[in-house]
């Protein structure tokens, strides 16, 4: 009897304990809620202060930026008085150089062949006539129209720069095999039916082909289809003096083309005054 009423005594004194821990965890957190709601209104006070200054520096430059409008009208008032004009005309000849501008934006807009093509029909030509009519006129004084017209400008040479893509050049490949030579590999029909362009052959694989009497089985070359850009493809009674001019439009700029491929034609057993058919040349600019 005495040991059921030690063990109800103790299970009474530790439900206590556990009741007095939850409550004392409860104030804890009370607490911490307090503390977090005071740091949360001192947050906020900052915030208002801070978003007050931020206000008033906000009012400031709008002040600021309303002065300087009201500056700018009154200068291009003067300005208007000066030429002898007023806000209509202004916006007749701002409406003026819009619709060049939407002109120019729906060229640029365009493929580059269809750009190029609408150059050389004189559309360009067309646009930059009207805007040398618009540039006379005194409104073109106007710093809005200085701007503008700096844009139109700058279109116009966009679109004068812009070239028609170059085509892909097609190169196919052929794999030599034994009892080749460069003179059947070219008469062969799939090739170029014509055993005298070796030479092409030749001209395109001189990393690999180093004596054009001498390639060996399996060897994979080239069999340039397309001029590439930057060469030219000799022709049956041309000289350098002729290539030059119809790639330089230059004759007397030859010397450029032996020097850029004297080593390919002396090999071919050429010089300066003989050159071969199907020989592809470099065309260096400089």
């Amino acid at each position: 009897m005495a040991r059921r009423l030690i063990l109800i005594v103790l299970t009474a004194l530790l439900g206590l304990s556990a009741l007095a821990m939850a409550q004392a965890q409860r104030e804890m957190t009370m607490q911490e809620y307090e503390v977090q709601v005071k740091e949360c209104q001192d947050r906020k006070r900052t915030a208002d202060v801070s978003r007050a200054s931020v206000e008033e520096q906000i009012a400031a430059r709008m002040a600021e930026v309303a002065s300087i409008d009201s500056q700018v009208l009154a200068i291009n008032q003067q300005i208007l008085e000066m030429l002898g004009t007023d806000s209509t005309a202004v916006g007749e000849y701002r409406s003026r150089l819009g619709a060049l501008e939407q002109e120019l934006r729906a060229l640029r807009q365009l493929s580059p062949n269809q750009i190029v093509d609408a150059r050389e029909a004189g559309e360009l030509d067309r646009i930059e006539a009207l805007l040398r009519e618009l540039k006379v006129i005194p409104l073109a004084a106007l710093p809005e129209s200085q701007a503008k017209i700096r844009d139109l400008e700058r279109m116009l040479a966009e679109l004068r720069a812009v070239q028609r893509p170059v085509p892909p050049v097609r190169r196919d490949q052929y794999t030599v095999v034994r009892g080749d030579c460069l003179w059947r590999i070219a008469r062969k029909p799939s090739i170029y039916a014509d055993p005298f362009a070796w030479v092409r052959i030749y001209s395109a694989n001189q990393d690999m082909i180093q004596d054009p009497n001498l390639i060996y089985p399996d060897w994979v070359i080239g069999v340039p289809r397309d001029q590439a850009p930057g060469t030219y493809w000799v022709q049956q009674g041309d000289n350098l003096s002729d290539i030059a001019a119809k790639t330089y439009g230059d004759p007397t700029m030859w010397a450029n083309l032996y020097r850029a491929n004297k080593d390919l034609i002396e090999t071919l057993g050429g010089d300066e005054v003989t050159i071969y058919p199907h020989t592809i040349l470099n065309t260096p600019r400089q």
